[in-house]
């Protein structure tokens, strides 16, 4: 099964946080966020995903590539 996750926000209510940090990579409960959504959806059998990206999407590929990969 395949997943589109949109991740392409600003963040922008999250400044100062989010000048140099996507939104989905703070972190929440000892973890960034897009790992609590990734983990999710590969205990439903979800094993393809999409990522729709904006702001500071690189950061957001590269995390995805070393930790998912």
């Amino acid at each position: 099964m395949r997943a589109i996750i949109p991740v392409a926000g600003l963040g922008s209510r999250l400044k100062p946080h989010t000048y140099s940090t996507p939104k989905v990579l703070l972190n929440v409960g000892g973890k960034p966020i897009i790992a609590h959504i990734i983990e999710k959806l590969l205990d439903e059998g979800v094993d393809k995903a999409t990522f729709v990206i904006g702001h500071l999407g690189e950061k957001i590929e590269e995390y995805v590539q070393n930790n998912y990969s």
